[in-house]
């Protein structure tokens, strides 16, 4: 293989890897899903505010001190992105398992593999149509759940896309 062909080769291989980095929801899985389940489920359960301050229940440690060197540790871009996310959750209900969970088990693969953002509404790719309209037909969640649905798949959309 020529320098060029392995320079391409490590190029890719960074922007690969980047763009994965760049995904909090694909970060809480592959790092912190297999024992800890869903982020949502487990920021609710888990976790307690205070004073803006994330703490784990369990162990009365502040989340960003303990992810310093948990599971061989985190940067602190990747804890104050995560720390955010997780609060994020912890402010919203199940919503989204409650009335969308039979079908789409997962809302951040939802949102990579339906949903863009279109002049800062979320549409839905198959439809075309902003999920505030298609959610009237879809879901059989009332005024308030679906809102709730729409205020979590866009903080999702823009972890997944970590603006």
């Amino acid at each position: 293989m020529s320098t060029l062909s392995r320079l391409c080769v490590v190029a890719l291989y960074i922007a690969v890897g980047s763009a994965r980095a760049s995904d909090l929801h694909a970060l809480w899985d592959g790092q912190c899903g297999g024992c800890h389940g869903h982020a949502g489920d487990f920021a609710r359960q888990a976790l307690d505010l205070r004073d803006g301050v994330v703490f784990g229940r369990a162990s009365g440690q502040k989340l960003d001190d303990f992810l310093v060197r948990h599971n061989g540790g985190y940067s602190p871009a990747q804890i104050a992105a995560l720390a955010d996310m997780l609060v994020g959750q912890m402010g919203r209900g199940p919503e989204f398992r409650t009335h969308c969970g039979g079908c789409h088990d997962n809302a951040a693969q939802l949102v990579r593999d339906w949903v863009v953002r279109r002049d800062g509404v979320l549409v839905g790719l198959a439809s075309g149509q902003a999920l505030t309209d298609f959610l009237h037909r879809h879901g059989g969640a009332d005024e308030v759940s679906r809102t709730q649905i729409i205020e979590s798949l866009n903080q999702i959309e823009t972890e997944i896309n970590h603006r």
